[in-house]
This record gives C-alpha cells, structure tokens and sequence, in this order.
C-alpha cells in the first residue's frame, strides 16, 4: 500500500450567490449541489443544476458558479497525482464526462441509479476529510474515488460506443501525444509533427488516434489553444493580440473566429461578462454546519446500496496477503441478492465494488468466475443490461484482465439453457479470450 497523503482531496460545503472564477493545471473539481440552483460555468459551457446534481470541471479548465437565490454546494478537488497511484499511467490527463454510459443504450433508472452511487461516495467525503477521528478511512475512500473517476467516467468510455478496447500502451502513448499539443501551442502543429514527435508512422498514428478521441487531430489542436486563450484572457491582463501568438493562433482573425464559434461572443465581450461587475460572495461552513447539509442530502440516498456482496469481496481481497494466481481463484456471484436492488419494480445490477475488484484482479493476475443465474436474465431488458455493463467493463480493463475469466451460467429449466446458448455464443464473440460454460444446476 503507497502512503497516503491527506493533501490528494480538499472537500468543503459553500455556501454563495457568485462564486471566484476558478482555474487548476492539476486538480479535477466534483461539484454537488446540495440546495438551492445554480448556472454553472465550464469553460464554453452554462448549465442549469438544481440540488441533488453532480458536475465534474477538468484540469485545465475555467469554472464558475451563479445564483439569483443563493446555494450551498458541496466542491471535492481532488489532486491528479492522486490517480496513477490507484490505476493506470497518465490517468491524470484523462477527461471527464458528465453520464457514465450511453443513455441511448441503458434503462434511464440504471443510469441514474449508478450516478446515484457516485454521489453517496462523494458526500462521504465531507465527513472523511474533514474530522480527524475518521483518518483510517480515507485512504480507502482515495482508491474509490480514483478508480471510479477513471475507470467509470473516464471520456475513454464515452468515445468507445463500439466498446473497443484500447491497450494501455496505446493509451499512454495517446496522452504523451496531449501533452506535446499542450506544450507546443505555439508551434505550427500538424499531425505529422506530432506522429514524428512520437516516433510513429503517420498512418499508425492515425489509427490510434482515432481509437482514442472523438474530434480530429486539427479539432483537438484548436480546443486546447481555446482553452489557454480562455485562462489567459480572464486571468492575466494580457492583450488579445498577445494571446492570438502566445497560444499559436496563425492571425487574429483566425482567432476571432474559432473563439466566437466556441463562446458565441468575441474574446472581449466573453471577458467583459465573467469579469466585470462580477462580486464573489462565496463563504466556506463550518464543518458542523457543512455536516448538516450533506446529511440531509444522503437522507434521500438512503436507498442506493453500496455494501454489496462484490464490494465485501473487495474490502477483504484488498486486506489478505497479495497471493500467487496459481493459489487464489475469485468467484463471483453477480446475481447474488447482495448485488441486485429492485427499485421502482425493476431489477438494477448494483455491482458496487466490482471496477476496485477487477483492478486488484488487473494487479495480480488473477482467475475470476464469474456466475450468473439465468433466471436472472429471461427478461430482454436484463440480458441488454447485462451485455452493455460486460462491454464497457470489457472497453475499460481489456483482454489482459478478461483472458482470465471464465462464465458459468447457470440453469435450472429448459428455457434458460436456451437462453444461456445464446448468451454463451456472444460472450464467446465480445470476449474471445474468455471462458463461457451453461451449468445444469
């Protein structure tokens, strides 16, 4: 276990009509709102949140929050040099999204009810963070808050609609090509320059490229020039001819133009509106106080059901000895009743614990089965509930964690081992390196 360091994750409860614009190279902001609505400001983008919502801001990002009534938020910063310890490398350049996955693709009371747990998890924090006599806690609550931020609302999920899975060399190599845009704004910068700079053939870098983000290279180029173009003309009294160069526009008018596009208004207007007249009022509560709002918003997640079965398995795997995989293997009963809650008459696959589980799995290579029982899944909705949660799990850890899985279906009528055939034919398909029996029980 890496030691901890309390200074990872600041939370506090703030109360406000206008909130500082606000701007971090190295920390991702959680925002909740816990009364009252707020416009929120994220770089280009206003929203409309009312209380019980949650937002992430990137690193890198300009950010801001306004209300007419005033509001009480709860704001989790957590430090980016937090994230690699819990996962993979560079998982401090990810970038965030706002749904964990597709809602074209997913029941909206699976959606919510997943966002819903996130929330409970980040409002645990206020209490973690802030009173010394729950130390032992957090570092748990790091490897929580770190592998859900990049495993389950990572942007890599929502870019892969097709659940491809993307190695993790290619990933780390896909985030020192961002890094080298983000440190040669200046430059002229082409696509080339950057497969050159990487010492990779065009042609291979734009197929990686492509697996990786959702915009085209030029795209990308131009929005993080936007974004320091942004920082600059809010918080520095440089003049717009000097961000023009500074960020490696070719002319200002080319500026104008790719600035009025993303903002809508022109550098000046977009500087006059967020920095003139603008009177912060924003107090930090006491944590006494603070307490008592973040209680009552967990009073009405009173429902949403974190002490699953996986995560029990988690909490113990994580404690016992790091054991050889030719000594240990983890057996998973995801229909387990632990695992599921029926809200509102619907079966909803909690799987709380199951990402810190198949990371520690990811670590020490270990053999997984994983049982369903197919009474489980007759209805149609379930089995496509399932098949989306396996492909994203699939999309996030890849074949280096899944070609040691194996799937037991288990079966007590003649209805269910036809279904479980069908299932085991896709499984199979998805997950070629995958195991997949049907077992009479």
């Amino acid at each position: 276990m890496k030691p901890f360091r309390h200074d990872y994750i600041t939370s506090q409860v703030l109360r406000f009509h206008q909130t500082a614009l606000r701007y971090s190279d190295s920390a991702l902001s959680v925002v909740a709102l816990l009364e009252g609505q707020a416009q929120v400001k994220r770089f280009s983008r206003l929203s409309e949140m009312n209380a019980g919502d949650v937002f992430f801001v990137n690193a890198g990002e300009v950010w801001a929050m306004t209300s007419r009534e005033g509001c009480t938020a709860l704001c989790v910063e957590i430090e980016t040099a937090l994230l690699p310890q819990v996962s993979y490398p560079y998982a401090e350049r990810l970038q965030l999204v706002d749904s964990l996955v597709d809602p074209d693709q997913t029941r909206e009371v699976s959606l919510v009810y997943r966002d819903c747990i996130f929330l409970k998890d980040i409002l645990e924090t206020y209490a973690l963070f802030n009173q010394e006599e729950k130390v032992a806690q957090r570092p748990l609550m790091e490897e929580k808050l770190g592998l859900t931020l990049v495993m389950e609302y990572n942007v890599q999920n929502e870019v892969n609609r097709q659940f491809r899975a993307v190695s993790e060399d290619k990933f780390v190599r896909y985030y020192r090509i961002i890094d080298y845009i983000v440190t040669h704004l200046q430059a002229k910068l082409t696509l080339q320059q950057a497969a050159d700079a990487e010492k990779m053939q065009k042609s291979y870098f734009a197929q990686l490229w492509k697996q990786n983000e959702h915009m085209t290279f030029l795209e990308c180029v131009s929005r993080c020039r936007l974004r320091e173009a942004e920082r600059q003309l809010l918080f520095t009294p440089e003049s717009n001819a000097g961000i023009c160069k500074a960020c490696g526009f070719s002319d200002s008018k080319y500026f104008y133009r790719n600035f009025q596009q993303e903002f809508q208004m022109t550098p000046s207007q977009w500087k006059s509106q967020w920095t003139q007249g603008r009177c912060p009022d924003e107090v930090v509560l006491p944590v006494e106080e603070g307490l008592r709002y973040v209680a009552a918003q967990q009073c009405q997640l009173d429902y949403v059901k974190t002490d699953t079965r996986l995560y029990q398995q988690y909490l113990w795997l994580r404690e016992c000895p790091a054991m050889k995989s030719s000594t240990l293997e983890l057996n998973l009963d995801l229909y387990h009743p632990d695992n599921v809650l029926m809200l509102a008459q619907q079966r909803v696959l909690t799987w709380y614990g199951f990402d810190l589980l198949m990371n520690i799995v990811r670590q020490r290579q270990l053999p997984v089965t994983l049982q369903l029982r197919m009474d489980c899944l007759l209805d149609l909705q379930d089995r496509q509930e399932f098949e989306e949660l396996i492909a994203q799990v699939y999309a996030r850890l890849g074949t280096r964690v899944t070609k040691n899985w194996k799937f037991e279906l288990i079966c007590r009528s003649a209805q269910e081992l036809d279904h479980a055939e069908k299932l085991c034919s896709w499984l199979q398909k998805k997950l070629p390196a995958c195991k997949a029996v049907c077992v009479l029980a």
